[in-house]
């Protein structure tokens, strides 16, 4: 009986409960919904799956293609990157790197095939649970592909949510996983991950943050790199050390958990403060480069440059853009070994302390007088220390440099070059700088002892650079028509009343407004309207962006008339060549030179300039410092001395290559003789003693010299100075020339005498002309005034009588 029963148990244990028509019937139920699912899955994700199939697997490695930039002969000068990186191999990047990456990242990475499906389903349960999609689980592969090709930005564009974002990331990891190995994955990762502060791939941070080479990185500056990846901004060591700490000690306690430390090393490295060393990747970044990178977005769209690849055409010299950068490196490097500098020095300079440097500074600048186009662009000693740049920016004090627009006031005034100034000392009260007791200092001389030279013409006025002499011309024009030339230059003036010491340059201008202003005097009175460094964009593919032959760009400024531009221009070749910058211009090898050039110095000495230009070409140098200190480079540091050499080099090579042609005299220029002594014409008489330096005896020297003056304002008498001649008319009583409203010129002529005339007796001959006109001479004659002909003089007609006849009465005779 008990088998009978333990048999029918038996039977009905036979029949399985996966046989049971329920669970059949719920299986083919669950294998539908599978199918189903499986079905609509392929549906939905049929365009991600296909988008993913549309990336060129080749450009997974790309990062970013540089924009090359060009000279004007097309030599390669730079590279734009928006990006600061330095790709290196996997072979050198060391395995505690690796391990660190692993474990803060991807433990799973070695084992999945781009998709880690555990992380996947963890972070949808915590997005569905905090109702966010804060938790992406993308592993290292995914991260690659959506950096790579830029996922992010084109889901915005598409409209797309995170959820389809991440869908076409994992299908574009499987295929990268399916083409690349781990290590070269790995690789392409580490050469593109942001790492916060600008540094981009491994290299580029563990030089950025900690001065080392990646093979050279300990386990803990790993962690801290690979924990900045997560928030490259919030977790940079520079920006933080205690939020990169955190993160840094989430890595190391990975590592340990995930055995690659041990446990004992992982609580010893979290013990462990941040340090830093910041030796960044020098970019060949410079002044120019980041002048043209900003000039750029001007023509080229951002998402454009972005991409990379485009070629930049400029039109810098290369061999003058080094030579200047050198030369001012030489000079400055000069001043600060002279004695009495007691500045801080370059060298001394800790960049790690990112503070604003104090050493000495310097820039440069070249400019072509017609376009604007720069030759070349030094806006500071080190972009690496300091990206201020002085030629746009640095607003400084230009001193004697301000002089030429003074004499060009005073030309327009109706002065000529021959014009007497009087050169002694002045009470510095009449200007008040730097002071108001004692004397006006004579700094501009660039010398060490300079001397009064009492009545001077203009020409050497603005030649010697004379101080006194020049503030009294200033005011004899008028302060205010003075500030007018300037503020007509470009020149930021005062709104306050105009003050004697503004004609001193105590007014701050630019170094570009400087040079754009001193080209006026090489180009017919114009000036470049702005200054232009890119001539030619093109794209990689040969399509031209922007050309500069195709812009509304050229245009001129007026600022002159042509013959003050000129006159005022050859007293700047004098101030080169005979004045201020002489002793400079001797020793360089500029040859015969046609321009002009004039040395600024502060009567501080805490700002030296050298602007000089040829007819192509304007060249400005400045020196000085960017906290405003207004205490001496170093004791009597002249122009001359600090940035004139560098201009002269950077000319020399303008010259030698381009052979500018001399600038061209205005049709409205005439050159004459004049006395040096009077500044009118010469004649016979003008004749001075000086003592034979070789022979110790005294000879007749003649005062007479050429002169250059505008046609409707040249001298009309005769030397006054010499002899008992004909004496013409006054130096005061010349034609004047003004400039007004729309360029007019109105003309003042006084009548002058055409003949030597005497009404009433003489019986003692006492007026006897020394000397007439050819022209008047048989009409003289005629008369019986018997007047001495030059051309028959000899040494016995030492005395010529005049004799006349006493007037007859005046007879009024009505109409």
């Amino acid at each position: 009986m008990i088998r009978k029963k333990f048999n029918s148990r038996r039977k009905v244990r036979k029949k399985s409960i996966f046989l049971r028509t329920w669970f059949l019937a719920l299986a083919f139920v669950c294998m539908l919904g599978v199918l189903g699912a499986f079905v609509g899955y392929q549906v939905l994700t049929e365009k991600y799956r296909n988008r993913a199939k549309i990336y060129d697997m080749d450009l997974v490695n790309v990062v970013e293609l540089p924009n090359l930039i060009y000279d004007r002969e097309e030599r390669e000068i730079g590279r734009l990157f928006v990006e600061n990186r330095s790709p290196i191999g996997i072979e050198q990047v060391p395995q505690r790197m690796i391990d660190a990456l692993i474990s803060g990242e991807d433990s799973r990475f070695f084992e999945h095939n781009g998709v880690d499906y555990i992380g996947i389903a963890r972070a949808a349960y915590l997005n569905f649970k905090s109702g966010d999609q804060d938790s992406g689980a993308s592993t290292l592969t995914m991260q690659l592909a959506r950096n790579a090709y830029n996922l992010k930005d084109e889901a915005i564009k598409l409209g797309e949510s995170g959820y389809e974002r991440k869908l076409v990331e994992i299908y574009l990891a499987q295929r990268i996983e399916k083409h690349y190995t781990k290590q070269k994955i790995l690789e392409f990762y580490l050469n593109r991950v942001p790492f916060g502060s600008g540094y981009y791939g491994v290299r580029s941070a563990a030089l950025g943050y900690f001065g080392k080479e990646p093979k050279d990185l300990t386990v803990e500056e790993c962690a801290s790199l690979v924990g900045c990846i997560k928030n490259p901004s919030t977790f940079s060591p520079l920006r933080s050390k205690e939020n990169n700490k955190k993160a840094r000690n989430h890595v190391i306690n990975r590592m340990a958990i995930e055995g690659r430390i041990p446990f004992a090393e992982a609580e010893r490295l979290v013990e462990l403060p941040v340090e830093t060393n910041p030796k960044p990747i020098k970019r060949n970044t410079t002044h120019l480069y980041d002048r043209i990178a900003e000039s750029l977005q001007d023509h080229v769209p951002v998402e454009l440059l972005d991409k990379g690849g485009f070629r930049i055409f400029t039109s810098i010299d290369r061999d003058i853009q080094r030579s200047l950068e050198k030369n001012i490196e030489r000079q400055l490097s000069l001043a600060e070994q002279q004695e009495g500098y007691q500045h801080a020095k370059y060298r001394d300079f800790d960049a790690s302390a990112q503070q604003r440097p104090k050493y000495l500074q310097g820039a440069a600048l070249m400019l072509d007088n017609e376009t604007g186009e720069v030759i070349a662009y030094v806006g500071g000693r080190n972009f690496a220390h300091s990206q201020y740049d002085f030629i746009d920016s640095g607003r400084k004090p230009i001193g004697t440099a301000f002089f030429p627009f003074v004499y060009a006031a005073a030309l327009e005034a109706g002065e000529t070059l021959s014009s007497r100034l009087i050169d002694e000392a002045m009470d510095n009260r009449q200007v008040m700088i730097d002071g108001v007791e004692g004397i006006l200092g004579e700094w501009g001389s660039e010398v060490e002892n300079p001397v009064y030279e009492g009545e001077i013409l203009l020409r050497r006025g603005l030649a010697a650079s004379k101080i006194a002499a020049t503030v009294r011309l200033g005011r004899d024009v008028g302060l205010q028509k003075v500030r007018d030339i300037a503020t007509r230059f470009g020149f930021k003036m005062p709104k306050t009343k105009a003050l004697p010491r503004e004609l001193l340059g105590t007014e701050s201008v630019s170094l570009q407004e400087l040079v754009s202003a001193y080209s006026a005097f090489a180009n017919q009175g114009k000036s470049p309207s702005e200054i232009v460094c890119i001539t030619r964009i093109e794209s990689k593919e040969g399509d031209v962006y922007y050309d500069v032959r195709n812009s509304d760009g050229k245009k001129q400024r007026e600022l002159l008339h042509p013959a003050t531009a000129y006159l005022t221009h050859s007293m700047l070749e004098s101030a080169l060549k005979t004045g201020s910058g002489m002793r400079v211009y001797e020793e360089s090898k500029l040859g015969d030179f046609s321009g002009g050039g004039k040395t600024g110095t502060t009567s501080d000495f805490a700002d030296n300039w050298f602007v000089g230009y040829n007819s192509n070409v304007t060249c400005g140098v400045w020196a000085g410092f960017w906290d405003g200190s207004r205490t001496p480079i170093y004791p009597g540091a002249f122009s001359a001395d600090t940035v004139m050499p560098a201009w002269v080099k950077a000319m020399e090579i303008y010259q030698h290559k381009y052979q500018p042609k001399p600038i061209a005299q205005p049709t409205q220029v005439e050159k004459m003789e004049v006395c040096k002594v009077s500044g009118l014409r010469v004649t016979l008489d003008c004749e001075e003693y000086e003592k034979n330096p070789e022979t110790g005896q005294m000879e007749t020297v003649s005062t007479g010299f050429s002169e250059y003056y505008y046609v409707d304002n040249k001298p009309l008498g005769y030397c006054d100075q010499h002899g008992s001649g004909n004496h013409g008319v006054a130096d005061s009583m010349f034609s004047l020339t003004k400039r007004v409203g729309s360029k007019q010129y109105a003309h003042i002529q006084p009548v002058q005498p055409v003949a030597p005339t005497l009404l009433g007796e003489d019986p003692y001959s006492s007026e006897q002309p020394a000397f007439v006109p050819r022209d008047l001479a048989s009409s003289t004659n005629a008369r019986g005034l018997e007047a001495v002909n030059p051309d028959v003089l000899s040494e016995q007609d030492n005395v010529s009588t005049i004799s006349m006849e006493r007037p007859g009465k005046i007879q009024i005779i009505a109409d």
